[in-house]
């Protein structure tokens, strides 16, 4: 891009001029404004200016490739509140798709970043990486853009100056687009001209704060109102429920408030399957996550039997079968007829903490509730651990320190089983971190790996723990080389069965995942970690906690898992019971039919 200084000079006087940053400059700050301070990606020709641009501000990390960059910005986004990607034109940001339609199905706000050709640069000729056949009759420019407009996502190249003497508004369509996934909480797709970068554009005065650009947002109004009809259905209740949604994973305020207002009027709350994580589940008054069928048994019996009113708050308004228990018709909050829905339509739920902030001066007396002994039950040391109990074992260990665990769930059998799970309160809000709804296999590694770099950046002591299974961590194991680069802390229980066994109906091979002569402890050894295999409760637990307590490295727990019945947790056998009367298979529709029945 040519430089038009001497035209602003001309045009606006030479002190207007000389105060003009560069896109670069103007760039960095607005990151900054958002708090970055990691950008995960993968190197190429196109993004060369703006890796230079930005490594001097920000850590510009590597990954393995860019489907694992991009999923480890989601990762971030889920902890951190926003999340960065930097890839290359079309053959590095094509790949992310995956993680964008991930981050717009979970509502997170991730910026995908791409270089693009030089404005100098298009035309007729067809330039290396654009998605152009040798038979076209015009060059196609715009493939990656339209890709991601096609996820419903909003997705801009940024444009350089048009007119003699007027420098370019790059630098305020920059910010906008941050802005708005920061304020919509949904990914947006960015692609850069790298002849741009270095040019000036118009400087733009930044908002006194990040709150400040969502102060001025619409509210509802009557929140009095729906206040005091909230506090007169608690006046005659006399057993409430909180029952807490999804859209409270990113607004740690509403969290806050949510758990104040129960602990004010000792009220006991349940999260759904898609909000779970967030309070803490040791907590007096937490009753863990309701599914439906798939819930724990102290849980349901005191949902579906005692409670006489129920307070939902930040669910989804769009029902999601995966959360109301996969359309089972054993979800009884769904249709719990004495309810008051409080789903938050305003930006960042502002219209819930309005209502709660009413409900702090509400007249009625706190109510007397008392969490029912669980009854806990020792598992005997020489016992084989495997999926049917391996919940039992970490819930054990959790309950008898303050160290927090940050779970992170592989999707299969893992992400299943970790509904059983108790959490403690992290230090970073969040204790059980998957992409719960959209389901992609693979992230487990990159949402670890972000959480450890906050962490380490941090100095906080949670461990990190990666529950897997032997499929799931072949998918992504390439990004340990990362852990071992950065110095990063993670404990894997890797449950290794050599299948994918979560749907599985036939023995295709397919399903083979894993060679039994394949040596994971010598890989482990390779990326300087620990691993070892544990086959009892005792074992197990001894290495476990060992290891949470150095919280140093890589450590790898090898976990040999059975595919049996018997050998499977609650969640996965009601699962696969589920797919397989979905796919029509005779006994298992028997089967559903009657364990599912209320």
């Amino acid at each position: 891009m040519k430089d038009n200084t001497k035209n602003y000079v001309s045009n606006f006087g030479e002190d207007y001029a000389k105060s003009l940053p560069s896109l670069a400059d103007s760039m960095i700050k607005t990151l900054q404004f958002f708090d970055c301070k990691r950008i995960y990606g993968v190197g190429g020709d196109f993004a060369a200016n703006l890796i230079r641009a930005f490594e001097n501000d920000f850590k510009v990390l590597p990954s393995s490739n860019e489907m694992h960059a991009s999923f480890s910005a989601c990762g971030q986004a889920e902890v951190a509140g926003i999340g960065f990607c930097i890839t290359t034109y079309t053959v590095g940001s094509l790949p992310c798709m995956s993680a964008a339609a991930l981050a717009k199905s979970e509502g997170l706000p991730v910026v995908f970043i791409s270089g693009a050709p030089g404005e100098n640069e298009t035309g007729e000729l067809a330039i290396h990486h654009t998605v152009t056949s040798f038979s076209s009759w015009n060059v196609e420019y715009d493939a990656t853009l339209k890709s991601f407009r096609g996820l419903g996502l909003r997705a801009e190249r940024l444009q350089g100056a048009r007119n003699f003497g007027q420098p370019s508004l790059a630098s305020e369509q920059f910010f906008k687009l941050v802005a708005h996934a920061f304020i919509n909480r949904e990914p947006v797709f960015i692609e850069i001209p790298r002849d741009l970068i270095f040019c000036k554009t118009q400087d733009i005065e930044m908002p006194l704060s990040k709150d400040f650009i969502i102060k001025d947002m619409v509210n509802l109004k009557g929140a009095n109102f729906i206040a005091t009809e909230i506090n007169n259905k608690l006046k005659v209740a006399k057993h409430p429920l909180v029952y807490i949604g999804e859209n409270i994973k990113l607004n740690p305020i509403l969290a806050k408030k949510i758990l104040l207002f129960c602990e004010q009027f000792q009220i006991p709350f349940v999260s759904s399957w898609f909000g779970k994580g967030v309070l803490d589940e040791f907590h007096p008054l937490s009753l863990g996550s309701y599914n439906g069928v798939f819930s724990s048994r102290h849980t349901r019996r005191y949902i579906e039997n005692q409670v006489d009113y129920i307070f939902e708050i930040a669910t989804s308004i769009f029902q999601l079968d995966t959360n109301l228990a996969f359309n089972t018709g054993t979800h009884l909050i769904s249709s719990f007829k004495n309810k008051t829905l409080l789903k938050g339509t305003a930006v960042h739920q502002k219209d819930i903490i309005k209502v709660l902030d009413c409900l702090t001066n509400a007249n009625i007396l706190a109510f007397k509730f008392k969490k029912e002994p669980e009854g806990i039950v020792p598992i005997l040391g020489d016992a084989p651990v495997d999926f049917n109990n391996l919940t039992k074992i970490l819930n054990d260990i959790q309950r008898e320190t303050t160290q927090p665990f940050i779970y992170f769930p592989e999707i299969g059998n893992s992400y299943f089983t970790s509904y059983s799970l108790k959490t403690r309160q992290s230090s970073l809000g969040r204790s059980w971190v998957c992409n719960s709804w959209y389901g992609a296999m693979g992230t487990s590694l990159p949402y670890a790996r972000a959480t450890a770099e906050i962490l380490k950046g941090k100095k906080a002591n949670d461990a990190v723990v990666v529950i897997t299974g032997d499929g799931g961590f072949h998918f992504q194991l390439n990004e340990l080389i990362h852990f071992m680069k950065g110095s990063l802390s993670v404990i894997i229980i890797y449950m290794r069965n050599n299948i994918f066994h979560l749907g599985k109906n036939s023995d295709a091979a397919i399903y083979s995942c894993n060679d039994v002569n394949f040596d994971v402890i010598k890989l482990i050894e390779a990326y300087g970690g620990n691993a070892k295999k544990c086959t009892t409760v005792s074992e197990f637990s001894n290495c476990f906690k060992a290891w949470t307590a150095e919280n140093n490295g890589i450590k790898l727990i090898e976990v040999p898992a059975l595919p049996n019945d018997d050998r499977q947790g609650h969640e996965i056998k009601l699962l696969n019971l589920y797919i397989s009367a979905k796919n029509g298979i005779p006994k298992a529709m028997e089967q559903w039919e009657a364990v599912s029945a209320i």
